[in-house]
C-alpha cells in the first residue's frame, strides 16, 4: 500500500473529439433536391399564377376564388415535391431509413420544447413586426385576406399550412438540408444557411430576417432532442395560430 501510495498520480489521457457525423447524401444530393424544388416552382407554380391571373381578367388574385384555389392547388403539389425530393436522394439512393432524417423518437426533451421553439419564434416574429409597424411598414401574407372568406379556400389552406407544410417544409429543410450540412459545416453555419433558404421560401423579402432565425431555432430543436418531432410540432402550432388568426379576422 505504501508503494502504490507513493506513485505519482496518473494523468488522465484527453479523448480525441469525436468526428461530425456525415450524412451519406451530399453537396451533390442537396443541390439537385433544391433543383428538383425550382424546377417544380417553374414548371407548376409559375404556370398556375399565370393562370389564375388569365382567371380573374386580371383583376385581384384575392378577389377570384377560382383563381386563388389553382395557386393554392399548386402549391400543394409543391410541398409533395418536398418530400419526394428528399425521398429520392435519401431513402431511395442510399437506402437509409426514414430515421436519418429525422424521424425517430426524441432522444431529450419533452412536451416543453415543442412550446419553447413556438415561444421563441413568437418573440422573434412579434418583436420584428413591432419595429416594422413602427415605421409604418406592414409585411405581406403568402395567402390574401380574401382566401378566409371562403369555406372551400379555407379548408384548401388548412390542408397547406397545417396539413402538410409543417412535415414537408420541416422534412426538407431541417431534416434533410441542415442534416445533410451539419457535419461537413457544423450547427451555427447549417442552421444559418437551411434558415435562410426556409426565408426564401416565403414570398415576402421582409420576412426573410426574422423566418431565418426561426429556421434556425427549429435546426436547434431538431439537434438538441434528435428528431423532426419537436420542430414539426412546433411549425404546426405556429402555422395553427396564423391561420387561427386570419380565420377570426384579427389584425386584417
Amino acid at each position: 500500500m505504501a508503494f502504490e501510495q507513493a506513485l505519482p498520480p496518473a494523468e488522465p489521457v484527453a479523448e480525441p473529439a469525436p468526428p461530425r457525423e456525415r450524412t451519406p447524401w451530399g453537396y451533390a444530393d442537396m443541390a439537385m433536391a433544391i433543383g428538383i424544388v425550382i424546377g417544380v416552382t417553374i414548371l407548376i407554380v409559375a404556370p398556375a399564377a399565370v393562370i389564375a391571373s388569365i382567371i380573374s381578367g386580371d383583376a385581384d388574385l384575392g378577389g377570384d376564388d377560382t383563381a386563388m384555389a389553382v395557386l393554392l392547388g399548386a402549391n400543394l403539389l409543391l410541398e409533395a415535391f418536398l418530400l419526394l425530393a428528399v425521398a429520392l436522394f435519401t431513402v431511395g439512393k442510399y437506402k437509409v431509413s426514414w430515421s436519418a432524417v429525422g424521424f425517430r423518437m426524441p432522444q431529450r426533451g419533452g412536451w416543453w420544447l415543442p412550446l419553447a421553439l413556438l415561444g421563441g419564434a413568437l418573440v422573434v416574429i412579434w418583436t420584428y413586426f413591432g419595429i416594422l409597424a413602427a415605421f409604418g411598414v406592414e409585411p405581406e401574407g403568402n395567402i390574401p385576406d380574401e382566401a378566409f372568406d371562403s369555406v372551400p379556400l379555407v379548408v384548401l389552406v388548412g390542408v397547406l399550412s397545417l396539413g402538410l407544410a409543417p412535415i414537408m417544409e420541416e422534412t426538407f429543410f431541417r431534416g434533410f438540408l441542415f442534416g445533410g450540412l451539419r457535419g461537413r459545416w457544423g450547427v451555427f453555419l447549417a442552421a444559418l444557411a437551411t434558415g435562410f433558404l426556409f426565408a426564401l421560401a416565403h414570398i415576402d423579402p421582409l420576412v426573410y430576417m426574422p423566418f431565418t432565425v426561426v429556421g434556425m431555432l427549429f435546426a436547434w430543436g431538431y439537434v438538441y432532442s434528435g428528431s423532426l418531432l419537436a420542430s414539426v410540432i412546433a411549425h404546426l402550432l405556429f402555422n395553427g395560430i396564423s391561420f387561427g388568426l386570419a380565420v377570426s379576422g384579427v389584425g386584417t
